[in-house]
């Protein structure tokens, strides 16, 4: 009878403690759902303002993504002197360790690069933000694919490199795909 009770009741203890971390875990996640997200909105708006001649932003509500392997349109906005920004999310060596804002201007033209996030290696994929000399400045003024894959990328930051330029051809992309919807 003893035996019976040292299978049955470790298990049972177990599935109770789980229960109870769940629940706990559920009730954080609701007290702090609302301003993660919030933080996330004011990053963005941060981003978007760091553009050179940012006006007022408004995003553009329905547009087609123009996503590749490596990065995905997230949000288009546009502001009154017809700058686009598009959002985009790419994989560098992290899924998704890249999040960057792309201002276009009206021919598609690269205009400027804000991170909203990074989360790759430090001191190695976290160069693509820290020393803007290495890559994203010679991605301003880029309109074409073919010239952003010419860019040389940063040494030991191959994949945050790569996703830098998947980013922007991405960008690219959407902007081409949504030009009217954009520009009206």
């Amino acid at each position: 009878m003893k035996q019976k009770q040292n299978f049955i009741k470790p298990p049972i203890v177990l599935a109770i403690v789980c229960a109870c971390c769940c629940g706990l875990l559920a009730v954080v996640n609701s007290i702090t759902k609302e301003k993660i997200a919030a933080a996330e909105a004011a990053s963005i708006q941060t981003s978007l303002q760091a553009l050179p001649n940012a006006g007022s932003f408004t995003q553009v509500p329905d547009f087609q993504p123009a996503d590749n392997e490596k990065a995905a349109a997230t949000a288009v906005y546009v502001d009154e002197n017809q700058q686009t920004a598009i959002l985009v999310t790419a994989n560098g060596y992290n899924k998704g360790g890249l999040q960057v804002v792309i201002g276009l201007d009206t021919e598609g033209a690269i205009t400027g690069i804000t991170f909203v996030s990074v989360t790759e290696t430090p001191g190695l994929g976290t160069k693509v933000q820290t020393n803007p000399e290495l890559l994203t400045d010679s991605l301003i003024g880029l309109s074409d694919a073919a010239a952003v894959e010419q860019v040389d990328g940063i040494t030991g930051a191959t994949y945050s490199s790569n996703g830098m330029k998947a980013a922007v051809t991405c960008a690219m992309d959407t902007f081409a795909q949504n030009k009217e919807a954009i520009l009206q």
